[in-house]
């Protein structure tokens, strides 16, 4: 039985829900809504109570960019509500860090991370060069270069259709996300991250859709050294919508590993009780 709803107070952030059973939240990437997780809901079933989110400034959610860590409140804010507690969260892109902020702060059963990287000075340094641009006009041709990085060519149809028809490309929304990046210190920046990230004690799964450095595996087995990693090197950035079956066959596995361990049910969380 599927069922949607609508949050509703002054923290309101639109949402879908589907099946019963483990808690499953999707947190989509910047530009894009709710619905790009249709195809992984559909191929789920009921079996998981699956909790699509619109974050602030997309979808149906509406309204002004916020920071991560005022968006993962949010979603604690609406789970909450609707009485969820110590949930799977699953994160693609920008959302891998509003989905590890969450799992830092609050109870989660597992965190799955799609294509988010946990060292952000590389897109820091880059956002920080192109700031003028960015902030003048053509926008659409400033932001070219990150959209055709994203890999829609990876996507089979109609998936691909489906998730350009999602996107809302907006420059108040994806500057104001990018603006932390933009005006901090990229170093001390990712050292406030890591340290976030040893908060993290809940079984971690991450699916990459590209070819993984060595940098970057040793930087994944320092900070979140109980994370699963996956590079599937074909998928792109849209790693999960490149290879849907696939996708959720892993997702389902994982849920199923983390659920199932000793001690552990869809109720309980391996994380202690929320940080501050």
């Amino acid at each position: 039985m599927s069922r949607t709803g609508q949050h509703s107070t002054s923290t309101s952030l639109a949402y879908e829900m589907y099946g019963d059973g483990v808690p499953v939240v999707f947190l989509h990437g910047l530009t894009f809504d709710r619905t790009t997780w249709r195809p992984i809901i559909e191929r789920l079933g009921g079996h998981v109570r699956s909790i699509a989110v619109d974050l602030p400034g997309h979808g149906d959610t509406g309204g002004v960019a916020c920071t991560l860590r005022e968006a993962a409140a949010r979603v604690n804010s609406l789970l909450e509500t609707i009485g969820v507690d110590a949930p799977v969260v699953v994160g693609h892109s920008m959302s891998a860090g509003i989905a590890s902020i969450y799992a830092a702060q609050y109870p989660v059963c597992g965190l799955v991370n799609v294509d988010g990287g946990i060292d952000i000075r590389p897109l820091a340094e880059v956002l920080q060069r192109l700031e003028s641009v960015l902030r003048s006009d053509p926008f659409p041709a400033a932001f070219e270069p990150f959209q055709q990085s994203m890999g829609f060519d990876r996507v089979p149809e109609p998936d691909r259709s489906r998730a350009l028809a999602s996107q809302s490309i907006r420059r108040d929304v994806i500057l104001g996300y990018w603006e932390e990046l933009m005006r901090s210190d990229a170093s001390e920046l990712q050292s406030a991250i890591e340290a976030e990230l040893a908060a993290i004690d809940a079984p971690c799964l991450g699916v990459f859709g590209h070819r993984l450095s060595s940098t970057e595996r040793r930087h994944l087995r320092e900070h979140l050294p109980q994370m699963q990693v996956e590079a599937w090197r074909e998928g792109g950035h849209l790693v999960h919508l490149a290879e849907p079956d696939r996708f959720t066959a892993r997702l389902r596995t994982f849920i199923d590993q983390i659920t199932t361990a000793p001690g552990t049910s869809a109720s309980t969380t391996s994380s202690a009780a929320p940080r501050t």
